[in-house]
């Protein structure tokens, strides 16, 4: 066989020098221990990487300032770690004020501010914030809180103006509560009031004297403290000289003599209220006041059938209160501007001089048919109608007055209420 023959089951090769090179196959241990080589080094690549990673998330330094203070924290702390191991920076939670300011829990407001990078950092989110190099966290105490409350509302009483000096007072423009908020705090109790929702509307009593037209004279007698025996006397000689007058009637009388109370209107005189029972109104209260009032008006209608709003206070006091207390109940309270003195007694001839002295056209002059022995009053009674038709007066009822003069309200000349206020 040749040197350069190939012999086809034969292991070995001629390499180009002619030296022989044998394949030897790899052994499986071999293969093994490269395999187990890659392995580790992969292992300890990864070991290094996580270790790397490790102690980039939980035991790196870095610097933050933290109200202004530079600090270092490490990379595994949470906002809520470095607070809790600073005690807050000595900050604390607000306190919990009643409605007026008081303290009432020293801590029981607000807790601390917290912000990172000027964003507001909630109390719940403190414990999954993890902070940056050179992040700025600003902690502040935290604000005072306002203790709960209930809203309420309540009226606001309206004020009373009132104008003297005319002989006629009535009701130019009716008061009106008006409404406000107020808050009951929920711990303290306190009530506080707040804002107001709707203005009240004041009281408004005007007065004036009667003025009738120029080419009217006219005075109007009054007549208080009737019915009584002396009445019927005073409605013959009014009707036997053409003349009228209006009576201010006591209740508790006008229920005893209801026939007349008929026979004085039928006559076409007026009739007025002059209480119940003839108390001072001003020494009553407002409970006692209104139910004073109303009974005089109802006595007065059941026994004349008619209605009427027009009052003369005894002793003609009807202060401001009187009139807060009842407005919604009273249309006018008639005064006078000629006292007779009458109850005194002082003599015919001076109660005549006293009306025949102080006679002008609106003129409303006061008597009595009742509170005591009137024989005076029903004796001169005759002679100061003649005097005062001599004079050229015509005597009316104080309605006829209200009517000639343009300036009284409406209501008033009907005796009625003054309306609501809007």
């Amino acid at each position: 066989m040749g040197a350069n023959e190939n012999n086809g089951d034969s292991s070995s090769s001629l390499r180009g020098n002619g030296v022989e090179a044998l394949d030897i196959p790899t052994s499986p241990k071999r293969r093994n221990t490269r395999i187990a080589v890659s392995v580790i080094s992969v292992a300890l690549c990864a070991a290094l990487v996580f270790g790397a990673w490790f102690w980039w998330n939980n035991y790196r330094t870095f610097n933050v300032t933290i109200n202004n203070v530079a600090m270092q924290v490490t990379a595994n702390q949470s906002l809520k770690d470095v607070l809790e191991e600073h005690h807050d920076f000595d900050k604390k939670a607000g306190r919990l004020l009643s409605l007026t300011g008081k303290t009432l829990e020293e801590h029981g407001g607000a807790g601390i501010s917290v912000k990172n990078n000027n964003a507001t950092i909630s109390s719940g989110d403190l414990g999954n914030t993890y902070l940056h190099s050179n992040d700025s966290i600003t902690v502040q105490d935290g604000k005072d809180l306002e203790e709960r409350h209930t809203v309420h509302e309540k009226d606001i009483p309206f004020d009373t103006s009132i104008t003297t000096g005319g002989a006629i007072q009535f009701v130019e423009q009716q008061g009106r509560a008006g409404r406000q908020e107020y808050w009951v705090g929920d711990r303290s109790g306190e009530q506080v009031d707040k804002s107001v929702t709707k203005q009240p509307t004041q009281l408004k009593i005007n007065s004036l004297s009667p003025k009738p037209p120029e080419d009217k004279k006219v005075i109007a007698l009054t007549f208080d403290d009737g019915p009584s025996n002396f009445t019927a006397p005073i409605l013959d000689i009014l009707k036997s000289k053409g003349a009228k007058a209006t009576f201010f009637d006591i209740g508790k009388q006008s229920a005893e003599m209801p026939q007349m109370e008929q026979q004085i209107l039928a006559d076409g005189n007026q009739v007025g209220s002059h209480s119940n029972t003839h108390p001072d109104l001003t020494t009553l209260g407002r409970d006692a006041l209104r139910k004073e009032l109303d009974a005089g008006f109802s006595a007065i209608s059941s026994a004349s059938n008619t209605k009427s709003r027009m009052l003369r206070a005894p002793y003609g006091a009807f202060n401001k209160q009187c009139w807060s207390d009842a407005s919604d109940m009273v249309s006018s309270n008639i005064l006078w501007t000629t006292d007779t003195l009458d109850w005194k007694r002082p003599g015919e001839q001076a109660i005549k001089d006293q009306v025949l002295k102080h006679a002008y056209s609106g003129a409303i002059v006061l008597m009595h048919d009742g509170g005591g022995d009137r024989t005076e009053d029903v004796n001169v009674l005759p002679s100061i109608i003649d005097a005062l038709h001599a004079q050229g007066y015509e005597l009316v009822t104080v309605n006829d007055l209200i009517a000639m003069d343009g300036r009284f309200p409406e209501w008033v000349a009907k005796n009625e209420v003054a309306p609501e206020s809007k």
